[in-house]
């Protein structure tokens, strides 16, 4: 008689399995973090090294490294810069740099608080950002794909003038069939000045909804010849070429609901073009000029020139030929010059 065969144990890997399996990808993924967190951190160190040895300086009350398991945020409080003799200097609250840890290209940055910027020059100006103040930057092997930043409420102190921001959002990005040349497009919610313009009163004191779409081509080259200083770019276009393209400028300010395009060519330090702008609302503005007594043969040259243009949609086109902007034969103003 055949004896009963001893009946086989069920194996338990198939249950631990998976578990050990999501120990070591826990443990890999951990000991990764840990070691990109420590990368970032010697390369920051490296850059205050870099700045040192310049003649600037990076400083801070505290540094922190966190955003475990899928972020690393790097967090400055007080943090302050001081560039090299001649650069300008600035000291905040604090910042936050945050990087998701499978996109190391795309970069957020926060700066709450309060924030002084002093000039080269020793004028002292600042900003101060509420929590939803951030910018983005992003880059490829190229280099920039793209800087933006929105503001929040914000309230900025600048050359002696005080002005309350709400909802500013800025967006630059080379184009990607052109990377000499940058893409622009600012807007904002509501503008507050403290004082009117000396010049046009009947203005206010409050811009609404406004925006600006265009292009400066040959922006990049234009930077690094001007040392990358960004008031050096204009000159510099001036000097070795360029374009500026306004696609669309709409302004609403107090009365004045202005709509502008321009195409200006920089060449030889002379800047030649069109400016075209139209208004909406017109007897509204007028009506504000002359409540206001700025109403003169100049003014009523340029609002009867402007305003039956305007109509039906249309444009009226300002002419700019070596650096002046004509209404008509009557000059109306310059653009800024070269260098020289």
């Amino acid at each position: 008689m055949a004896s009963a065969s001893t009946p086989k144990k069920r194996s338990r890997l198939g249950l631990f399995l998976p578990f050990v399996l999501l120990l070591l990808a826990i443990g890999g993924w951990s000991a990764w973090w840990h070691l990109a967190s420590s990368r970032i951190d010697q390369a920051v160190d490296e850059w205050i090294a870099d700045q040192e040895a310049r003649g600037a300086a990076f400083t801070y009350a505290s540094r922190e490294m966190g955003g475990y398991p899928f972020r690393f945020e790097l967090t400055f409080d007080t943090p302050a810069y001081s560039g090299a003799p001649g650069e300008a200097s600035w000291e905040g609250d604090k910042v936050q740099f945050a990087m998701q840890a499978w996109n190391l290209t795309h970069m957020i940055g926060r700066m709450p608080g309060h924030h002084v910027i002093t000039g080269a020059d020793g004028i002292r100006n600042s900003i101060d950002f509420d929590g939803k103040a951030a910018f983005s930057l992003s880059w490829n092997k190229a280099g920039l794909n793209r800087l933006g930043f929105q503001s929040g409420e914000a309230q900025a102190l600048l050359g002696g003038q005080l002005y309350d921001l709400t909802n500013l959002s800025m967006n630059f990005a080379p184009r990607p069939e052109s990377p000499d040349d940058l893409m622009v497009a600012i807007q904002w919610e509501k503008l507050s000045l403290d004082a009117a313009p000396a010049a046009a009163p009947y203005l206010g004191t409050e811009l609404g909804p406004s925006r600006l779409i265009g292009e400066v081509r040959g922006f990049f080259p234009a930077y690094e010849a001007a040392g990358r200083q960004v008031g050096g770019v204009w000159p510099a276009l001036l000097d070795d070429g360029g374009e500026v393209e306004v696609a669309q400028l709409l302004l609403d300010w107090g009365p004045l609901d202005l709509g502008a395009q321009a195409n200006l060519t920089l060449a030889n330090g002379r800047s030649n073009g069109a400016f075209k702008v139209r208004i909406e609302n017109a007897d509204d503005l007028k009506q504000a000029m002359i409540d206001s007594g700025h109403w003169s043969q100049q003014e009523q040259i340029v609002f009867g020139t402007l305003a039956p243009a305007s109509r039906d949609g249309g444009f009226l086109t300002l002419p700019v030929i070596d650096d002046t902007v004509f209404v008509g034969p009557v000059p109306l103003g310059k653009l800024p010059g070269n260098r020289s």
